[in-house]
């Protein structure tokens, strides 16, 4: 009983937490829906914008390329593809220009820690259902820190894939989940004081709070020097759910100097401009899990596809004045044509570019990584660009005579392809001027 009486007080002091702030979210969100209507009204004049400009530069000079279409293509707006690329139309995140760290668990044995990741507990490489796909599972009590990705400068992106799973609901808070940026102080040779001693660091926190299967999802931003608290807002109750195992959470994350913003899907839960200390510089991502009353069968965490890049890219300059411009942020699922949703910010970008300059033509190029034979790498690159230019014909309204597509597979490598990043790397798609 003893015992008890410490952990009662703690879930009640969190409750009592809880309804204060949807007091005051409550009234943020009716600002936020006032606002919210106003953009949606901006964001269709634009749209409309964008498809009459479009239409008035349309040219009647056809691609010479065999496998191009000469009429627009139809393509069915109901398709799971492109309604889930419409779902992310407000999603303005784009990747940095180099991958510097690219991880999928695919090289790890199940069940043990995957390789050159430290913890002061347990983590372990898994499959989930019937895919090949691994996931690292994070548990309760647990600091968990990557390998470091070299230095990082003022600008840099992250990304990764989060994953909840419950199972019964014993009436316990949830633990909570703190996705970091670490500025190890003692430098990555000392990297193993950090998950022994979490003020051996500067961190910038993404804290998440799941409350279980279907129920939406809190998030909270704090960030620390040398253990102190150096910035820390309100607890943010978003639309989103966490859907007990059946689809990831993609967070995202951008890093301009001080000012970091976060999404989390298509929605952009933080913009803030001084969270992230002065002269702070990040090597590692580090994962924290409280401590829970939770059985390891009754909660599940995982993360997985995690990508960080340097810099940011510069489409509108490079496919103008270079006349090229090559991108690792337009995602495909494993072995298919079908556009990861997340790619949205990158289509939309170069949508822009092309409404802009309504006479320019393009060539679309895919291009692969070695897994696989050449021979089905080299059809996978030519649907995946055909697939690239059927999104910008019928989620942005480009017309589709102003681009030839081709695919080349593996042949024309940019990184080795022994490593997880140089394949990451390989995995791109070519935007070429005519």
């Amino acid at each position: 009983m003893l015992l008890c009486i410490p952990i009662c007080s703690f879930s009640q002091s969190r409750i009592l937490e809880k309804i204060k702030q949807k007091a005051r979210d409550r009234a943020e969100q009716r600002v936020d829906g006032a606002i919210d209507k106003t953009m949606d009204q901006t964001e269709k004049k634009v749209e409309d914008g964008v498809k009459s400009s479009t239409k008035k530069g349309t040219t009647d000079k056809q691609p010479a390329e065999k496998d191009t279409v000469k009429e627009p293509v139809k393509a069915d707006p109901g398709t799971p593809s492109n309604t889930a690329l419409k779902s992310f139309s407000r999603y303005d995140f784009i990747p940095g220009e180099r991958i510097v760290y690219a991880e999928d668990f695919a090289g790890d044995e199940i069940g043990e820690l995957p390789l050159k990741w430290i913890t002061n507990n347990r983590a372990e490489a898994v499959t989930l259902g019937q895919t090949t796909a691994k996931w690292m599972r994070l548990f309760s009590g647990s600091r968990i820190a990557s390998p470091p990705a070299g230095k990082l400068p003022e600008n840099f992106t992250v990304e990764a894939d989060i994953l909840f799973q419950f199972s019964g609901d014993g009436g316990y808070v949830y633990p909570e989940l703190e996705i970091k940026l670490l500025d190890l102080l003692a430098g990555d040779q000392y990297a193993r004081s950090y998950v022994v001693n979490q003020d051996a660091s500067n961190e910038v926190s993404l804290v998440l709070q799941a409350a279980g299967a279907g129920k939406p999802l809190s998030v909270s931003l704090r960030s620390y020097v040398k253990g102190q608290e150096y910035f820390s807002n309100q607890i943010k109750e978003l639309k989103l759910t966490t859907e007990n195992g059946n689809k990831p959470l993609h967070i995202s994350i951008w890093v301009q100097k001080e000012r970091v913003r976060y999404w989390i899907n298509s929605e952009k839960v933080f913009d803030i401009p001084q969270a992230i200390p002065a002269k702070a510089t990040f090597s590692r991502l580090g994962l924290n899990v409280e401590s829970s009353l939770y059985t390891e069968e009754q909660l599940g965490l995982f993360i997985s596809n995690i990508k960080i890049a340097e810099g940011t890219p510069d489409m509108r300059n490079k496919l103008i004045t270079e006349g090229r411009f090559v991108t690792n942020g337009i995602l495909f699922d494993v072995n298919s044509d079908k556009i990861r949703p997340e790619s949205a910010g990158v289509l939309k970008s170069i949508a822009g570019v092309l409404a802009e300059n309504s006479t320019m033509r393009i060539k679309i190029i895919g291009h692969t990584d070695s897994d696989g034979d050449a021979a089905g790498n080299i059809d996978l690159s030519k649907r995946r660009a055909k697939a690239v230019r059927a999104a910008l014909q019928s989620v942005y309204g480009i017309d589709v005579a102003r681009i030839e597509t081709d695919g080349l597979g593996e042949s024309k490598p940019v990184s080795d392809n022994a490593t997880n990043e140089g394949k990451a790397r390989n995995r791109r798609v070519e935007f070429i001027k005519l």
